[in-house]
């Protein structure tokens, strides 16, 4: 009896310092949302020494953040760019690409959205600054493609939870069936370089399992 007693303790300990544990090892994701940022992309033509490049400020998005023993885990990464924001600085091209690059066979002109399900980030140096490898989906025309974006962030103080970021990926028109259109001879590659920079803060605590606000 006193054996069973002694088994069923050791047990119950057991349990509880395994639940201290893992409480301990992971923070309640916060709600980090985009409060400014800016992507920019940029690629070369046929014609040597000449490049396209632009850029939009309109970046908007949000993402799960929480604390491991590993560094961070992202979940629920979500980010969008009006196409009517993306700009080259020269209005004629910037219809001709809206035209060519970005309008569905129906003639609409869907955002550019990026999601992913979850990603975690290693520190670098200190235990606020990490990098992160991102893989998710980049929708163009409203059609979903792989996409992998090298995400570095560092934490900004303290409350509220805020974050500096900036990450670059490479796009192919080619995965999303689309040719690089020619404008008075100049035709750019089927590769871009897209470079993204943004501040995030913590809008609200959200739980751990489900992604609601408390």
């Amino acid at each position: 009896m006193t054996n069973s007693i002694f088994k069923v303790c050791l047990v119950a300990v057991a349990i509880c310092s395994f639940s201290v544990l893992f409480n301990a090892a992971s923070d309640p994701p916060q709600a980090i949302e985009i409060q400014s940022g800016n992507t920019s992309f940029q690629t070369i033509t046929n014609v040597p020494g000449l490049e396209v490049a632009g850029k939009s400020s309109a970046v908007s998005g949000r993402v799960l953040v929480s604390r491991n023993d590993a560094g961070l885990l992202l979940q629920q990464i979500e980010a969008s760019v009006p196409v009517k924001s993306l700009a080259t600085g020269i209005s004629l091209r910037d219809e001709h690409m809206r035209k060519y690059i970005f309008t569905t066979s129906d003639g609409q002109l869907p955002d550019l959205e990026f999601k992913a399900n979850e990603a975690s980030c290693v520190p670098v140096a200190t235990t606020q600054e990490f990098t992160c490898h991102v893989s998710g989906e980049l929708s163009i025309r409203g059609v979903m493609k792989p996409l992998s974006v090298s995400l570095r962030a560092k934490q900004q103080g303290g409350a509220p939870l805020s974050f500096r970021a900036a990450g670059d990926a490479l796009v192919k028109l080619s995965d999303y069936g689309i040719t690089p259109p020619s404008q008075f001879g100049v035709r750019p590659a089927n590769e871009v370089r897209v470079h993204l920079e943004f501040n995030g803060k913590e809008s609200r605590q959200v739980t751990a399992s489900t992604g609601e606000a408390r």
